[in-house]
């Protein structure tokens, strides 16, 4: 199935991602990278993340998590509603196969991020070096030593670092983790095909695009 990703903004070294439901900084770089690597694709947010950010995130499916119906998906008819994580899963799942994306991404609030932490095998950490400060939600993820990989969960593929600019508020460093051992999920055919044998085509080419994601996979760690 596709492979879930999160993308996340901390403070340092507070690991605060928010105050009263609105970020503590404004990086402009940064969120210009989130959409590049959002668009295209599923994501999956809470009610209070879609709140703050007021209007669906253009070229992506939007999935909102929350227990009840929000009351804006009258205003948003193009928005998917989950009222549990197995639904936003298996949302998430049929719209990646449908648009071919190997992937869809988790992308808060700090309650979403926990609920689907086991299975994200990959993330996108944007740590903010703003000092201290305090907030009212958090991303404490333990990512291990950066000087012992070996014995951890989580290794680093990638790391860059971006100064303060006149668009950005701080300075910030984007790291990319990925899971050691890749968390797999698996659904029967029959439940995501239904009747429709046009969707089974779409089903067959996905696997073929899986079969060689594994594979360059495979070859990168080798």
């Amino acid at each position: 199935m596709p492979s879930a990703a999160s993308i996340v903004a901390r403070s340092y070294p507070d690991k605060i991602i928010g105050i009263e439901n609105a970020l503590p900084w404004h990086l402009r770089t940064d969120l210009q990278l989130f959409k590049q690597r959002t668009q295209g694709h599923a994501v999956i947010m809470g009610r209070k993340t879609f709140e703050s950010i007021g209007k669906p995130l253009p070229k992506r499916t939007n999935i909102i998590l929350s227990r009840s119906e929000p009351a804006f998906l009258k205003e948003f008819p193009a928005l998917k509603w989950a009222i549990n994580p197995e639904t936003a899963l298996f949302l998430a799942d049929v719209e990646s196969i449908i648009s071919g994306s190997m992937k869809f991404f988790v992308i808060g609030g700090d309650q979403i991020y926990k609920v689907f932490e086991k299975y994200i095998n990959s993330i996108f950490v944007t740590d903010v070096y703003c000092g201290n400060i305090n907030g009212d939600a958090k991303f404490e993820l333990d990512f291990g030593r950066k000087d012992d990989e070996a014995k951890t969960e989580w290794i680093i593929r990638s790391e860059d670092d971006f100064p303060k600019t006149e668009f950005d508020e701080y300075p910030f460093r984007i790291t990319h983790y990925v899971r050691r051992k890749p968390f797999h999920r698996y659904r029967v055919k029959e439940e995501l095909m239904g009747r429709e044998p046009d969707f089974a085509a779409l089903l067959e080419r996905y696997e073929a695009r899986l079969e060689q994601a594994e594979s360059d996979q495979l070859d990168f760690f080798d």
